[in-house]
């Protein structure tokens, strides 16, 4: 039983609602979209030719931040926590059916809560820089604040700095790094167009703020874009942003326990079904085309928790990420559990689905990321770091597959070749991860209060926003021109991405 529940303290450190504010850190004033390199530099070459998909590789490292163990969680190297190699998998047998899970385990109680969100790793306050454990009582320690007599960053296009061992000319810190097959890191020099062109954002500004009342752990947005659904304790709530001011939601759907807290919401391509999963065994249908919103089916496993969800192209299938690991399968036609994927060693955490449809990409709190393939059944890939992984996102128009992680790193991985980059912006765990529809650009969210926009694949920072608590999930809009962002202050944000 200890084992069980020190899974779930684990999945803790960023279950929302146990988390209180951790101002990030500005280090600097000039923007880091120059990554550190002059900008006269020339763009970036070609990539450095792949070795063999048989082949691992080792990252070194571009932090030294450390960070005090999480109860009941796996210790990140610090010098490695964003390293990682790539396990093909090869012509093994199709995965077995359906299996019997592990029984079930208790849920967190406040003291265990409690305890998580006090041992939370935060980043040091400056690279290189020794980490303090806070006194009884204390906050988290903060970062030295920019230099005296510099301006404040004012708007939603502000750019801060994360510490850095990189410091090239001018002294400025690079914060994107390209790691090649044989592992050796280099500073991205950006090309001159990264920030220019069709579809590339300029920054974001708030136009609506949805007072939940209880801690957003997860949100959706319809397609064409109308509502907004802001999942919190015990309920999901639905939001019309198409009328300007609106302070209200327009409806509230009641469901998993009353106590337990809506990990995802997903929408069917049709937007007439909602799925919603979470602190439950259940996974709640939602009819949204009926008069009123109403639960047309429940589908049960003997998994305690459902971390995350995805719904094939066709909406004929959910797939749910199980506390205990496994990929539960779905058949929404006849409501039943067809399969189950089974290769994590510990809480399956995030997932996201190719566009064809053919491949699906999970997250564990077992520190590997791993790929299947939906037509065989199997697993086809392994990529193994040295941090948890708390999010991902396939990119819909390209090979590139990017990582959350609890380390505070974003990588983005070339999903055939070794290849990669290391984003360095964060200052702690990166919570939420979403692609724009159009490719070119895909945003992160984190324990830091920070919303990143990053260009894909090599990470320049497009925007970055402060908010006033952790910001635990994230949502795009189809056309790609609304953001929404769900926090631990009980609201969610509605930003419009303007060009």
């Amino acid at each position: 039983m200890r084992v069980m529940e020190g899974r779930w303290n684990k999945m803790s450190l960023w279950m929302t609602i146990r988390w209180g504010s951790v101002s990030p850190a500005v280090n600097g004033t000039s923007s880091p979209r120059e990554n550190g390199v002059a900008k006269k530099s020339p763009p970036l070459g070609p990539p450095i030719s792949p070795r063999s998909s048989g082949s691992s590789s080792s990252t070194p490292q571009a932090r030294k931040d450390e960070k005090p163990a999480t109860p009941n969680s796996k210790t990140p190297t610090p010098t490695s926590s964003g390293s990682s190699s790539m396990k093909p998998v090869g012509k093994a047998a199709p995965l077995p059916g359906v299996g019997a899970y592990p029984p079930g385990y208790p849920l967190p109680d406040a003291a265990n809560a409690a305890a998580a969100a006090a041992a939370a790793a935060v980043a040091a306050g400056a690279a290189g820089a020794p980490y303090l454990p806070p006194a009884p009582g204390a906050g988290f320690p903060r970062p030295p604040a920019h230099p005296a007599g510099a301006p404040p960053p004012t708007s939603l296009d502000m750019h801060v700095r994360a510490p850095s061992l990189h410091a090239l000319q001018g002294g400025k810190p690079a914060y994107s790094f390209h790691v090649s097959g044989d592992g050796q890191l280099a500073p991205v020099p950006f090309p001159p167009d990264a920030l220019l062109g069709p579809g590339i954002p300029r920054h974001a500004r708030q136009i609506n703020t949805l007072h939940h009342g209880e801690v957003v752990c997860a949100v959706t947005i319809s397609n064409p874009t109308k509502y907004v659904y802001t999942g919190g304790k015990g309920c999901v709530k639905v939001w019309d942003i198409s009328q300007p001011g609106s302070k209200s939601p327009v409806s509230q759907l009641d469901c998993l326990q009353r106590d337990s807290y809506i990990r995802s919401v997903k929408l069917l391509p049709d937007g007439r079904t909602l799925i919603v999963g979470g602190e439950a065994s259940t996974l709640s249908i939602w009819d949204l085309a009926a008069p009123t919103p109403r639960i047309k089916a429940e589908l049960t496993s003997a998994a305690p928790a459902c971390y995350a969800l995805a719904i094939s192209p066709d909406s004929k299938v959910c797939f749910s990420c199980c506390s205990d690991g496994n990929i539960a399968v779905w058949d929404l036609h006849n409501q039943t559990l067809v399969r189950q994927f089974q290769g994590h060693t510990d809480g399956a955490s995030c997932i996201d689905i190719s566009p064809d449809g053919t491949k699906l990409w999970t997250g564990g709190l077992d520190n590997t990321v791993r790929s299947w393939d939906l037509r065989e059944g199997r697993q086809l890939q392994q990529h193994d770091f040295t941090s948890q992984i708390f999010s991902l996102g396939y990119c819909p128009t390209g090979d590139w597959l990017a990582v959350g992680m609890e380390s505070s790193n974003v990588e983005v991985l070339h999903v055939t070749k070794p290849d990669k980059y290391q984003l360095h912006l964060h200052e702690s765990c990166v919570l939420s991860l979403k692609f724009a529809s159009a490719g070119k650009w895909f945003v992160s969210t984190g324990k830091d209060n920070l919303l990143n926009a990053w260009r894909t694949p090599y990470g320049a920072s497009i925007f970055q926003s402060k908010e006033s608590s952790s910001v635990l999930s994230c949502d795009i809009s189809a056309d790609d021109k609304y953001i929404v962002t769900g926090s631990g202050d009980k609201k969610a944000t509605v930003y419009e991405v303007i060009y």
